[in-house]
Parts: structure tokens; sequence; C-alpha cells
């Protein structure tokens, strides 16, 4: 877990740790977490802008952006 749940109100730590944990879970993609990996694997390449890595793991997810329904 990053350390933003530092820097909130102790009342609103165990909700943040909460989601934390169900976001792990869940796959939900964590940019901070790319950008450790990048640095570490890729120096001194350029990585993903935010709105870029959320909307490549979208299409990752949904095949290309469009999502298949059944209705």
């Amino acid at each position: 877990m990053n350390n933003d749940w530092k820097h909130c109100p102790l009342w609103l730590r165990p909700f943040k740790a909460v989601a934390w944990y169900l976001n792990e879970i869940a796959g939900v993609p964590n940019y901070q977490r790319y950008l450790e990996h990048f640095r570490k694997h890729h120096p001194g390449e350029e990585p993903m802008s935010e709105a870029e890595f959320h909307r490549r793991m979208t299409d990752e997810k949904y095949g290309g952006g469009s999502i298949r329904r059944c209705c």
C-alpha cells in the first residue's frame, strides 16, 4: 500500500485500507505501481501519462474499447 493513507485523518484510514484491499483483489490497475516498475525496468524512457495508462488498461480489459453486451 502506498503512503497516501498516512496523510489522511485517523478516522479515514480504515476505509482507505479496505478500499486498497478490495482494489488489489479485484485487479484494479495501479498507476503508482506502474510508475515504480517503469522507472526500475525502463530507465531513461518516458512513461505513459495517467490518462493514457487508464485508457490502455480499460482497452485491454474490455477488448479494445468495444464492450460486448448481451442486452
